[in-house]
């Protein structure tokens, strides 16, 4: 059956499995853009003139209070996808955001920025614990990491619009804009059809069929129904005490650890930092051959461009390698970062530095999109069974979430206590671990069925 649905997922395109996947590209272009607003408006924020002053501590609330409502988001996510279906949760994942840019449009003190940001990251947790398991749920295994890839190249763009939007407009225009995405997003995704996986869960056997011909028009829809029916019966079969029991045993629990601890050096080798606070890192590394406004826009474009080559990649040299070369370029830009900083505490003129900051920084960015932004989501959507893979999405997002509230909130607070320099050579430490992570325990998924995979982690 699986050699059947890779066969024929290579004879034409698949239509509608890249416009779902367009569709989660939409809603990480919503949450990109929701990041992207930190850099320009926390550097705006915290200016002298600032039409809404806020103090550095402040500022680090603001940022990291939509990685805080990730945490909170991220439970709610799988638990949607298994009572209202996946297709449906996407849609669910578009209203938050309304609200919050709502929030944005009224501000009229720090504690509504504090809400708008929140109530966005509850969205963003949605976003991450539920979007997985829908492109899991709609692909064919031989493409299936070039639609989470193309669906992960989102999150790039909507960082580069929101960096250069948000330098030229005030908040509550931004507000405006960020709306019009989302209302494409939610209708979209009312006129997509839900996932098969759940209408053969709730017994909607002839809509399951239609929305099989619709995603996979070539398949034989009896045979693919019958193979979801049996997943879907050894599913509920087993309580929720059994997966829990399922998903501690040796091979499961190194597959949950595996995906933990890849979302732990997405985070921590400086993604949220960059993110939110680039315009700031480049105004006090002493840039001034180019504005560091248009330098974040700059850094932004090259790591959209590392992710259009990434969908090519991804199911070309496989997810090990890219893991592997991502994390040794990471590494060395956090590096050469440092350098730079240390460098100019050591009184070197800053501006024959300028090129070491611009080349870090450029590099950073194409690094980061290669391999630790798009890997981690794409291995979750493929290392574990349907039973308890829905467990898996909610424990998983709340992990990244915890990770990206933690990495955010604490970058203001390592540097009170020590130096940016030391602050990128921790997150080069932590790209370093990701490399020999990945030399010596990620498997590699690349064009493997969900059976295949599973008979590997068993060692079958």
């Amino acid at each position: 059956m699986t050699a059947k649905r890779d066969s024929v997922s290579s004879e034409g395109i698949l239509w509608l499995q890249y416009i779902g996947s367009l569709g989660a590209a939409l809603l990480l272009f919503m949450t990109g853009m929701s990041g992207g607003w930190t850099s320009p408006f926390i550097a705006k924020l915290t200016a002298e003139n600032s039409s809404l002053p806020i103090t550095l501590d402040e500022a680090s609330w603001v940022a990291s209070m939509l990685n805080l409502g990730r945490v909170v988001g991220a439970v709610p996510g799988p638990i949607s996808v298994y009572y209202f279906g996946s297709k449906r949760t996407m849609v669910f994942n578009g209203i938050p955001c309304v609200v919050g840019w709502v929030s944005m449009i009224i501000v009229r003190s720090v504690d509504w920025l504090y809400v708008g940001r929140f109530v966005i990251g509850l969205s963003v947790g949605m976003c991450y614990s539920s979007f997985p398991l829908y492109l899991g749920e709609i692909s064919s295994p031989a493409i299936r990491g070039a639609l989470v890839t193309l669906a992960s190249i989102g999150l790039p763009v909507g960082v580069l619009t929101g960096n250069t939007i948000g330098a030229y407009v005030s908040m509550s225009v931004f507000a405006w804009i960020s709306l019009v995405p989302n209302i494409i997003y939610i209708v979209l995704f009312i006129w997509l059809p839900e996932s098969p996986y759940h209408l053969v869960r709730t017994n909607k056997i002839e809509e399951a069929k239609v929305s099989i011909a619709k995603y996979n028009p070539r398949l034989d829809v009896n045979v693919e129904v019958r193979s979801i029916q049996d997943f879907i019966n050894e599913s509920q079969s087993v309580t929720l005490a059994d997966k829990f029991r399922e998903l501690n045993i040796p091979e499961n629990r190194k597959a949950g650890i595996i995906v933990t601890l890849l979302y732990f050096f997405m985070q921590f080798s400086g993604m949220s930092s960059f993110i939110f606070y680039l315009e700031i890192i480049l105004t006090n590394g002493g840039l001034t051959v180019i504005p560091p406004a248009t330098m974040v826009i700059v850094a932004s474009l090259a790591g959209i461009l590392a992710g259009f080559a990434t969908i090519y990649l991804a199911d070309k040299c496989g997810r090990r390698t890219l893991l592997i070369v991502s994390s040794a370029g990471t590494a060395a830009s956090m590096i050469a970062l440092g350098v730079h900083y240390v460098l100019l505490d050591a009184n070197f003129d800053p501006a024959s530095l300028q090129w070491l900051l611009i080349l870090s920084v450029i590099s950073y960015e194409v690094f980061l999109y290669i391999g630790l932004c798009p890997v981690p989501n794409t291995v979750l959507s493929e290392l574990f069974a349907p039973n308890i893979k829905s467990m898996v999405a909610c424990l998983s997002g709340v992990s990244l979430s915890l990770f990206s509230f933690v990495s955010s909130k604490t970058y203001q607070s390592l540097l009170e206590i020590t130096s940016e320099a030391c602050v990128f050579f921790l997150y080069g430490a932590v790209a370093i671990t990701s490399l020999v992570f990945g030399l010596t325990v990620m498997p590699e998924t690349k064009g493997k069925s969900l059976q295949e995979i599973q008979d590997a982690l068993h060692k079958k």
